[in-house]
């Protein structure tokens, strides 16, 4: 048995393991020579208390380390800070400068509610964030402090505010309601097989749609293992070289408009639901997708209720964290100097690199790299 004191420890070490596994000793490869900005300048308020530029640009930086990995690693381009990735018209970098802001609003607004939850921050947790704020400073080379704007007083805020929010948030969370009932989240288990018609991928890699023709002999593929089907479900996929997959679902499978609310199309929904158990459906076609032959597995899945529960008991607590700190936003007037915030850009390239004890550490210049810290 793991004693208190013991407990709190393993959680800290997890959670300052962390918050400096990104950013442990340094060096990275950029472009451009970056963007100075007045750290004292007030990029927020909130009620009376104003957020500094320093420890905001602080945080944008930190955050955009990780999100710089996938470039290194090959999951993304190098300008996809200028790209609209998320379709909302706003660039990402946009979106994760928002995203920091709205960070920084809602912790110290929960910061503020604390004695509501009986929640606390202790001396020696105090003592272990300045402990570990410090340990980022020594770790990180000049250069790679510089260009993140990092100060041990930013670090040590960064740690303490993001101590707060989890605290707060595991809180908050407790006062939700789990018990679920099993016919709440009964849920019924069908297996299909999919003849699609969608956009593919052909031979030469190129993404192609299929001609009438084409369209038209799948059509027959697809009735002809709906037939074969009847006898053995299983074998009249791979007989005809499709797989078996499964799908389960719920009494709000299909909403109020007739429309479904998951990723199978209603029509299927409405065939699943006419079947017994061990029954198999005849062929269905929807349009855009394809044709499905469909088994009803199981009219009470087990399993699949035992998940939805934890999913609905899930999303009750981010709906309630979500409304706690919807409600906070009310109280105090928050207010962006958009021309301040405007200074901070994500225009150097950060990469994390490992050092000989297998350490994360951000990288940030070509020469830097070559010597570990300064």
């Amino acid at each position: 048995m793991i004693n208190i004191l013991e407990e709190r420890d393993m959680r800290f070490k997890k959670f300052t393991a962390l918050a400096l596994a990104v950013v442990t000793a340094a060096s990275v490869a950029m472009t451009g020579c970056g963007s100075r900005i007045d750290e004292d300048a007030v990029v927020a308020t909130l009620g009376d208390k104003e957020i500094s530029l320093g420890l905001a640009n602080f945080m944008a930086q930190y955050t955009a380390v990780s999100y710089d990995s996938y470039i290194t690693m090959g999951y993304a381009k190098e300008n996809m800070w200028s790209q609209d990735l998320s379709g909302n018209g706003k660039t990402m970098q946009d979106n994760v400068k928002d995203g920091i802001l709205t960070q920084i609003q809602t912790n110290y607004l929960l910061e503020d509610h604390m004695k509501d939850y009986g929640v606390e921050i202790t001396d020696e947790e105090l003592s272990d964030i300045d402990t570990a704020a410090q340990q980022f400073m020594d770790d990180n080379s000049k250069e790679a402090i510089r260009t993140m704007g990092a100060k041990k007083e930013y670090v040590a805020e960064m740690l303490r505010l993001n101590l707060i929010q989890k605290k707060m948030h595991n809180a908050i969370i407790a006062t939700v309601d789990t018990e679920v009932s099993d016919e709440e989240a009964a849920q019924r288990t069908f297996s299909y097989i999919k003849v699609s018609t969608e956009a593919h991928y052909d031979d030469s890699k190129n993404y192609v749609e299929y001609t009438d023709d084409e369209k038209a002999e799948l059509e027959k593929t697809a009735e002809k293992i709906a037939e074969e089907a009847k006898t053995d479900f299983d074998a009249a996929a791979t007989d005809n070289g499709y797989t078996v997959s499964t799908y389960s679902y719920g009494s709000d499978e299909i909403g109020e408009d007739g429309t479904a609310t998951g990723s199978m199309d209603a029509s299927i929904i409405t065939a699943a639901d006419a079947l017994k158990e061990g029954e198999v459906s005849s062929m269905i076609s929807v349009d855009g997708k394809g044709y499905y032959v469909i088994r009803l597995d199981s009219e009470f899945d087990r399993d699949a209720t035992d998940k939805e529960k934890e999913t609905i008991v899930s999303k009750r607590q981010s709906d309630k964290y979500t409304e706690v700190c919807d409600s906070y936003k009310e109280e105090k007037e928050w207010t962006v100097n958009d021309d301040v915030w405007a200074a901070v850009n994500f225009d150097k390239l950060y990469t994390i690199k490992k050092t000989d004890t297998e350490t994360e550490s951000v990288s940030e210049t070509e020469t830097a790299s070559e010597a570990a810290t300064e």
